[in-house]
């Protein structure tokens, strides 16, 4: 099976990085324990002090999709939409 690679780009709330980010680590930390995750880390973007990326490398496809909807998953959808406007995934295929 072919690995999934994600590029994901959040639009935090102004004045709701710090809380977000905070959270963000701890929904990782569990992340990074589901079958299927090989890498997952959050990064800042430089030019816009508002918006985190998060790099997710999955063993494929079958592994996201049980990760995008389990418990874990879905508490953190209630989380994040005090503290984001909205974010992106792009989904990428190696070459």
């Amino acid at each position: 099976m072919q690995k999934v690679f994600l590029f994901v780009t959040i639009n935090v709330k102004p004045g709701k990085f710090d809380e977000f980010v905070s959270k963000l680590a701890a929904h990782i930390a569990v992340i990074r324990t589901e079958s299927g995750c090989e890498f997952i880390d959050i990064y800042r973007d430089t030019q816009n002090t508002d918006v985190v990326n998060v790099w997710e490398i999955w063993s494929d496809r079958p592994s996201w999709d049980a990760h995008m909807v389990n418990a874990n998953s879905k508490a953190w959808q209630a989380v994040a939409s005090d503290l984001v406007f909205g974010e992106s995934i792009t989904v990428m295929d190696a070459l």
